[in-house]
Formats: C-alpha cells, sequence, structure tokens
C-alpha cells in the first residue's frame, strides 16, 4: 500500500488488511474487535492488539486525525526528527550511497512517456539483443587494451584537471539517462515517480538515482524487473552505439576517442557496478525482484549475524526462523556480499591512503586510521557492542580459574606472533615495463621509406632488415657516375686504339676514382637498409605508416627490444630506504595478467635520489624538505614465454626483510615521532 501523502509504502497481510478497513471512523474499538473476530474467526486475538495496531496505524500516518491530534503529533514528530537527526550524526551515513534530492519529475515524464514507449517493444528488444552479442564480440577480441583502459580511466586522480573534469562530465550525463531509463519504465507500467537526485557511490564518485518504489506496487513480477533493468538496457543502447563509432571512426579522431571512453563507461563499468548484485544497486534489486525477498541484504546479514553470536559466539540471541529456501539463499548471498563490502572497505582505505601519502607523508597513518573510524564509525560501533556483550556475558567464565590457563595460552600465542619476524616489510610503488635492452632505429640520411619489413610484436634476428629506405641524392650520384665510368671507358679504349698511352693512363686513372666513389655510394645504399643490432621484438606501433613517407637523418624510425628480460624502475620513499637492497624479491600485478603476478628481483639501488638536491654550503645551507624526496630501484623480471609485454603498467611490492609486527609497529611510531615530532 501506498500513502501518497507521505510517499511511503507499507506491505500488509490479508488479516492485518482487512483489520484496517474496519477502521471507517463509524465502529468503536470494541465493535472493531467484535467484527475483526467474526470475519476471521481462526485469529484468535484480544482487544489489546487492536489497540496496538491501532497506534501503529496512527504513528504511520493512515489514520485520519483531528486539529488536535495533528497538532501534537506535529510536536512529537520534530522532538522525533531531532532525536533521529542525532542518532544519525552519531552512526554516521551509509557512505557507498549518499543521496541528494534535485527534482519531482512526474509531470515531465506524463508529458514524454509517449515519445520513448517504443523503446521497450519487442521488434526493438530483438534489434538490442543482437547488437549486444555483436558488442560482446568486440570487447572479447580487443579485451587487453579495454580492461587497460578501465582501470586508467578510473585513476583520474593523476589525471590533469580537464581529463577529471571530462570524466565526471560523461559520466553523469550518462547516469542521467541511467536513471530517467527507471523513471519512464515505472510510467509505462503505471507508476508515478517523485524523486530523481545526484547521489555519491563510494564517497567521491558521483551518480544519479531515481526512486522507483511504485514498482513494488506492481503485481506482474516481470514488470518489475523490467523497471530494475531499465537502466542497463539503455546503457547497452549507448554501447553499443559507441562500439560502432569506435570499429568506424580514425584512431586519431575526436570521435574515436569519446567513442571508446564512453564504450568503458558503458561496457565494462556497467558489469562491475550496474549488475552487480551485491551492492544496492540495480543488479541487486533484480535479484530481490526475482527471488522475491525484498530485504535481502539487510535479513541475511541480520540472520547470519545472529547465527555467529549464537553458535560462535555463544550469546543468547534468537537466530529468526527462516524457511529452508530463504536459509540457503541467506549462506550463498551474505558471505559474498560481506567479502564485497570488505573488498570496497579496502579500496576506499587505499584511496585515501594513496591520498594523504601524496601530500602528508608523514601523517598519512593517522590521518587514514581516523578518516577510516569516522567513515565506517556505524561498523565500528557495531562490533565494539558485540565485543562489550561478549565480555559481559563471559566475565565469570574468563574470570574463573578453569579458563585462566586456556587465556594464557592464547596470550603466550599471541605474543609469540608479535615477537616473531614471520613477515615481510613490503614497500608498494607503481610499475612500467620496458625491456632490458632497447636499441633505436634511425634513419641514416635524408631518405624516403620504399618498404616496410617488419610490424609490431614481430620478432626479428640480429642484423634482420626492418626497413629500406631510397635516397634520391644517391640515385642520383650513382647515374652520374655510371656514365662518367662508361665515357672514361670509351676514352680509355680509343687512346689505345690511336697508340696514345698517356691518354689511355690518365683515363684509367680517373676510372678508378669513379670506382671508388660508386663503391662509396653502394655502401651508403647498404646503410639505407634499416637492420635491427640485436635479436628482439619490435616495439614500434603502426610501423607500416611510414611507408612513402620523407624522414630526415638520425629521425627514429623504429625501437626493436630484447623482451625476454624485462626491466622497471621502482620509486620509493627515502624513509624506506633501509627496506630496499639488491636481490629484494618484487611481486608485480598486472592488468594484463590478473591471476598471474609477475616475480623479479631488485638489481640495482639508485645513489641519488630523484631530485637530486645541491650540496648545502656554509652561507646557503639547504633546508630539508617538507615532503620526503624518493629513491629508485631497478628490478628486472625474466620472461622467458614472453607473456609480459613493455608497457605493462600495474602495482609493485617489493619485499624488505622479515621483522615482527611488534617492531615493525615500534619502528613506525619511533620513525614517526623522530621526522613529526621532533
Amino acid at each position: 500500500m501506498k500513502n501518497p501523502e507521505t510517499m511511503k509504502y507499507y506491505n500488509f497481510s490479508d488479516p492485518e488488511w482487512g483489520l484496517i478497513q474496519l477502521f471507517d471512523g463509524e465502529r468503536t474499538r470494541t465493535e472493531i474487535f467484535e467484527e475483526y473476530r467474526s470475519q476471521f474467526p481462526r485469529e484468535g486475538i484480544e482487544l489489546r492488539l487492536i489497540l496496538d495496531f491501532e497506534e501503529m496505524l496512527r504513528k504511520a500516518d493512515l489514520i485520519e486525525q483531528s486539529v488536535a491530534e495533528r497538532n501534537l503529533a506535529l510536536l512529537a514528530g520534530a522532538r522525533t526528527a531531532r532525536q533521529r537527526a542525532a542518532e544519525e550524526k552519531a552512526e554516521g551515513r551509509n557512505i557507498f550511497f549518499i543521496p541528494f534530492h534535485v527534482l519531482d519529475p512526474d509531470r515531465f515524464l506524463n508529458r514524454t512517456v509517449r515519445y520513448v514507449r517504443w523503446i521497450w517493444t519487442p521488434p526493438v528488444v530483438v534489434l538490442w539483443c543482437l547488437g549486444a552479442i555483436w558488442t560482446v564480440s568486440i570487447f572479447v577480441r580487443h579485451w587487453h587494451p579495454i580492461w587497460s583502459g578501465t582501470i586508467e580511466l578510473y585513476s583520474f586522480l593523476s589525471k590533469p584537471l580537464l581529463d577529471a573534469i571530462q570524466f565526471f562530465l560523461l559520466l553523469s550525463i550518462i547516469g542521467c539517462i541511467h536513471e530517467f531509463a527507471h523513471a519512464y519504465a515505472v510510467k509505462i507500467y503505471g507508476g508515478d515517480v517523485h524523486d530523481i537526485g545526484i547521489a555519491l557511490i563510494y564517497v567521491i564518485t558521483p551518480a544519479f538515482y531515481c526512486d522507483t518504489t511504485d514498482a513494488l506496487l506492481f503485481e506482474n513480477k516481470w514488470h518489475r524487473l523490467w523497471v530494475t533493468a531499465a537502466g542497463i538496457y539503455t546503457e547497452g543502447f549507448m554501447c553499443i552505439a559507441a562500439t560502432l563509432a569506435w570499429v568506424v571512426s580514425y584512431p586519431d579522431s575526436f570521435l574515436h576517442d569519446f567513442a571508446y571512453k564512453t564504450m568503458l563507461f558503458t561496457g565494462v563499468s556497467t558489469v562491475f557496478f550496474n549488475i552487480n548484485p551485491l551492492i544496492k544497486i540495480d543488479g541487486y534489486y533484480a535479484l530481490t525482484s526475482f527471488l522475491e525477498i525484498p530485504e535481502l541484504r539487510e535479513e541475511s546479514f541480520a540472520y547470519l549475524g545472529a547465527l555467529f553470536q549464537r553458535k560462535i559466539l555463544r550469546l543468547p540471541v534468537d537466530v529468526p526462523e527462516v524457511s529452508r529456501r530463504k536459509r540457503r539463499i541467506y549462506w550463498i548471498y551474505g558471505p559474498l556480499a560481506l567479502a564485497y563490502l570488505g573488498f570496497l572497505m579496502t579500496m576506499i582505505g587505499g584511496l585515501f591512503n594513496n591520498l594523504y601519502s601524496k601530500y602528508f607523508p608523514n601523517l598519512a597513518w593517522l590521518l587514514l586510521l581516523l578518516t577510516m573510524l569516522r567513515l565506517f564509525r556505524k561498523r565500528v560501533r557495531l562490533v565494539t557492542r558485540t565485543a562489550r556483550l561478549v565480555y559481559l556475558d563471559k566475565k565469570d567464565l574468563i574470570m574463573s580459574d578453569r579458563f585462566r590457563k586456556p587465556v594464557a595460552a592464547a596470550a603466550a600465542v599471541l605474543l609469540v606472533l608479535l615477537l616473531v619476524p614471520w613477515t615481510h616489510r613490503k614497500i608498494r610503488t607503481d610499475i612500467r615495463l620496458r625491456p632490458a635492452v632497447l636499441e633505436r632505429l634511425e634513419a641514416p640520411e635524408d631518405a624516403v621509406v620504399a618498404e616496410v619489413l617488419a610490424g609490431e610484436g614481430q620478432t626479428v634476428a640480429a642484423d634482420q632488415p626492418v626497413l629500406r629506405l631510397e635516397s634520391p641524392k644517391v640515385w642520383a650520384e650513382e647515374q652520374e657516375l655510371g656514365a662518367e665510368k662508361r665515357r672514361l671507358q670509351r676514352q680509355a679504349n680509343r687512346a689505345r686504339g690511336e697508340s696514345l698511352a698517356a691518354q689511355a693512363f690518365a683515363a684509367e686513372r680517373q676510372g678508378a676514382s669513379v670506382d671508388s666513389a660508386l663503391r662509396s655510394d653502394s655502401a651508403r645504399r647498404d646503410r639505407l637498409v634499416v637492420r635491427s643490432p640485436i635479436a628482439g621484438t619490435v616495439l614500434t606501433p603502426r610501423l607500416e605508416d611510414l611507408k612513402g613517407r620523407f624522414v630526415t637523418a638520425g629521425m627514429l624510425l623504429a625501437e626493436v627490444g630484447d623482451c625476454r628480460r624485462l626491466q622497471a624502475d621502482l620509486d620509493f620513499s627515502e624513509r624506506r630506504l633501509d627496506d630496499v637492497r639488491p636481490g629484494a624479491a618484487v611481486s608485480a600485478m598486472l592488468p594484463g595478467r590478473p591471476l598471474r603476478p609477475a616475480h623479479g628481483k631488485v638489481v640495482e639501488v639508485s645513489s641519488a635520489t630523484l631530485a637530486q638536491p645541491s650540496t648545502a654550503t656554509a652561507s646557503d645551507p639547504a633546508a630539508p624538505p617538507e615532503r620526503p624526496d624518493r629513491f629508485v630501484a631497478r628490478a628486472e623480471f625474466d620472461n622467458p614465454d614472453g607473456s609480459l609485454r613493455p608497457g605493462m603498467t600495474g602495482q609493485a611490492k617489493i619485499l624488505g626483510p622479515r621483522a615482527a609486527p611488534l617492531w615493525n609497529f615500534g619502528r613506525i611510531a619511533r620513525r614517526w615521532l623522530q621526522t613529526v615530532v621532533w
């Protein structure tokens, strides 16, 4: 049932609805009680239940009130609102979804819904399915660049301001179309939409939202599913159109770049955000509609939480009685949603850690701790309350003589874990792979590229030709010298026939000089065949585009790298210099092979920082920098199977010496006191 005044929704069973209909303003409470017992003789109720139900209806504003009652209710509502605001301030908001109301679109939707009905007709749906299959095939064929582009697209903190503005603008346009699709779907099936606004997802990501609660009143389950899937459905149209534009447009055009970004937003991002049922967006509501469990997330968390407290913590709590079907669903959905929630919390923590490490490196951990406590204070309070309940319930058992030995044993095990150096000190940094040996192939002189003999990614042997150039100057000189040689040969033959020995000798001497010049031109022509000096792989993209192009002397034509061994420069804070040594193990997680980390080792550590500060003098002493400088460690990775490729980027982890957790904590505290406080 929907209350159009408060825009709230209620779900009542048949007996409850029958009782509500008896509150018609003409019957007394006793008459209502007698009438209900006559209509539902199997329901054994008391008059007290009628009074409690009336009170519930009054609180829900489902019973008409007099003027005096309304004024008293307003005063009570104000007190309740203040109390609720105080509780929300204390408990914290849901940081995964923070909404801000913008407008009531119902009138606009009523006027424009007739123009968009055709989108949901069967022929259009069939065309959408065919286009979606074609788009998926394009994504599969170009999966590596699309996945890498998606990761790079959401790394907007490292982008220029213009790119960040373009990111949010494009995301907002797509989000607006997405949410209006939900609203139109509700309208098509007879509902109302009174709230569309903007929201922050995961604290920083802007998004739109649409209140489609009217869809709960639809009797047809498939209509509810259509409302939930409408946003993904329209994003599919945008993705199909963007993919088509990306395929047919020129690679260096604005349309190609814009279509590529739209593909990423409406393709891979849709799978990880909108379709994902582990967070309360479209995929979640589609799943709840299909399973017909509207509060799936809350109910599964409550059931598993009560079960954990009852079976594991042995607390006197009641486990909700649910059917076998719901129990199976809760056991599947609950752990997955909890794991994904932990992943999101880790991701948000990593984001703030990177932000604080960049701008406040000496206070990064303290600021991160305060931020996470602030953002997740509701969950922290839940954990502390549960811990307090466990302590109060088990206090007598813990203080008993029988329990002292197990507590002492557990304390000893914990102390050993804190004092034994079983973990490595880890340093995380960005990584970009490059060949260990890289050769540049340059034009030997001004010439025209006549032939391209190798392409990007092709393996070449040492001294194998890669490009063949032609020089008009060399060709003209060869023609001129050839003509001169023939002239001198005729002159020498004529002189010998006339017995003119001196002239024959002079012509032969000049002919020898021309032959030397021809040999020099032949050597120049051989140099115009650009060869690879090493065995390796051609790394230059679109090398075939050089054919027919005029190049100047010294111009870079191609790069050839030996990819059997790759290198990377890993920069790290000078505060961690003691933890990085030659021979230290390095592991790298690369988007191109997410399930197989690359393993290598540090071969060299730079002897100076990246900034290379000038030497201080007595008259001009150099002040210490506000932010710690950074050193560079060179790491090498063996690549016998060729699965690692130059240009791959990702996150690397340098494993320092082993240290006990307690020693690490003391070391961090000591350094913080020395560098910040002192």
